[in-house]
């Protein structure tokens, strides 16, 4: 069955690739080939961070914590979302942190109304999620010649160890079904080329960048495609063509 979104809640909006991903909502919304217009919220803590551009695009701007299950569900209730893209992050920083892993998990309890301290009368099956994970999580392997796939999955350690506790979550049960997850390679800004490679876990990559333009580009289409193949099935890893 097809699924078009009415309304898009981006988490982690504040972020470069939140930004390109509201910018690429909006692009596909001005398309005379749209097969919907959603509206687009923003949810991150400091929404100081969003400049005027990105605000003007957005019907609501929601602040609060990704780790807070109430926060999250204020801001499902307030943007009346059916599709969230989780983007949220720790920047460039290769320390330990547990944001994607956390804020998934709180997310996924709201998302399957399990928090047992508040009965709501909201039901929230219907709500698909898209999460920005990235390439070297969950099994799959950074696969660049002379060994420096294992070098850099080495120094990515800890972000790549809270992309597996994101990813584990999403493909659980009650979430697998209504989840796509997208796995690029390494990220960068102003490199657009404006074709993705998808790839399979155990290929080599085609390039080792992703633009996040790009990603953002392509993330759209395919959420907005009526196949909704990505849905539901496993991760899907991509780099941009050179």
């Amino acid at each position: 069955m097809s699924f078009y979104p009415e309304s898009i809640l981006v988490i982690g909006a504040s972020g470069r690739t939140g930004v390109h991903l509201i910018h690429a909502i909006d692009d596909y919304n001005s398309k005379p080939i749209a097969t919907s217009r959603p509206q687009i919220s923003a949810f991150c803590r400091d929404p100081s961070k969003l400049d005027e551009d990105i605000k003007s695009k957005c019907t609501k701007i929601v602040q609060g914590n990704a780790r807070n299950e109430a926060d999250l569900k204020r801001a499902l209730d307030e943007s009346k979302a059916d599709l969230v893209i989780m983007c949220i992050g720790n920047g460039d920083s290769t320390s330990k942190n547990d944001i994607r892993t956390a804020s998934a998990r709180a997310l996924s309890n709201v998302l399957r109304n399990e928090n047992k301290q508040e009965q709501s009368s909201s039901s929230y099956s219907h709500v698909k999620a898209v999460v920005i994970s990235s390439m070297g999580a969950g099994g799959s392997q950074i696969k660049i010649g002379f060994g420096m796939g294992r070098m850099i999955e080495f120094i990515l350690r800890n972000a790549l160890k809270d992309h597996d506790g994101q990813e584990a979550v999403f493909l659980s049960k009650g979430m697998r079904h209504r989840t796509m997850i997208v796995r690029p390679t390494h990220l960068t800004e102003g490199e657009s080329t404006g074709r993705v490679i998808m790839f399979g876990n155990n290929e080599k990559s085609p390039t080792t960048r992703t633009d996040r333009k790009d990603l953002a580009d392509w993330t759209v289409k395919q959420m907005m495609d009526e196949t909704n193949v990505h849905f539901g099935s496993p991760p899907v890893n991509i780099t941009c063509a050179h």
